[in-house]
């Protein structure tokens, strides 16, 4: 009991101690002259005993609570290490999960997973842009198609040097390839630019190639898709299954496998619908004649 720490010593000095200050109080209690007469022989042996067992019990009193308070320190140490023990666990078997489900894209995956952080799985802090296209190179060498949500004008990918990306994707022969730019009000005019600038058109469809474009504006997409979230960043998907996105004002890269069932998928499948409607909203660029065309 109270860890082999009990200490007798200071049991039987505490108990004394009470003994005498318990004595003291009846002495003063009954008067100086009765204290140490012999009728309260007694009394006073009553109080001594009384008196040490109140030290005993406030001694074993005070042991109980320092070693409770050292119980409930090391089960709080022993529940964090449990905790962190379950959540290196959790990620080892949602890790497997993940790459049970989509085992094409194990490549890409294991790279994603590797980069990614224990404690939020999914979801790899302070990628810059070269690391995120990078990380979607990984993932065109297994693709059989590819659809991608661009928050930002055709400029960018000049500006970011990702024509390398571009050419990969041209190069690898794949079922489809759609990319759909949906511009906010604040960047349509440079849209409008890129749109009027030759050079700007020129890299994007040489390093591009065979992709179907289209582009719609913020307001458009509500409009026309009012049970989906507006996508917040850039995204990349790959054969329906891959997600890989990117927050590059806080440079945070974000990845999932996905099912049929998901928003984003839905989302994708609703495009194709109202691409075959032909939708005035939904605006598809035509490679010019000349271009570097791909496969």
């Amino acid at each position: 009991m109270f860890g082999g720490k009990l200490n007798p010593v200071r049991l039987v000095l505490v108990s004394v101690t009470g003994a005498l200050i318990l004595e003291v109080i009846l002495a003063f209690a009954a008067g100086l002259r009765q204290t140490f007469t012999v009728g309260e022989i007694p009394t006073d042996l009553a109080g001594f005993l009384v008196g040490a067992l109140v030290g005993l019990l406030f001694e074993l009193l005070r042991q109980i609570i320092s070693t409770t308070e050292k119980t409930l320190a090391t089960a709080t140490e022993v529940q964090e290490r449990l905790e962190a023990l379950t959540a290196k666990i959790r990620y080892q078997d949602e890790a497997l999960a993940i790459l049970l489900r989509c085992p094409r894209h194990n490549e890409a995956l294991s790279r994603l997973i590797k980069a990614s952080i224990s404690d939020n799985f999914r979801t790899i802090p302070l990628v810059g842009v070269p690391a995120y296209l990078d990380f979607l190179r990984s993932a065109i060498a297994h693709s059989e198609s590819w659809e991608g949500i661009q928050r930002k004008s055709l400029s960018w990918f000049r500006d970011s040097g990702g024509g390398s990306y571009l050419n990969e994707l041209k190069q690898r022969a794949m079922h489809y390839k759609i990319r759909l730019f949906i511009i906010d009000d604040a960047d349509f005019p440079r849209w409008e630019a890129d749109l009027k600038d030759k050079s700007c058109m020129d890299y994007y469809w040489n390093h591009t190639g065979n992709v179907t474009t289209y582009w719609m504006t913020t307001e458009d997409f509500l409009l026309n898709f009012p049970q989906w979230d507006l996508p917040p960043r850039d995204l990349a998907l790959y054969d329906r299954q891959l997600i890989i996105s990117y927050d590059e004002p806080n440079r945070i890269l974000t990845f999932d496998v996905l099912d049929e069932t998901s928003r984003v998928v839905k989302l994708f499948q609703s495009l194709e619908h109202l691409a075959s409607q032909g939708l005035s909203a939904l605006h598809e660029m035509v490679m010019p004649e000349g271009s570097v065309g791909g496969t």
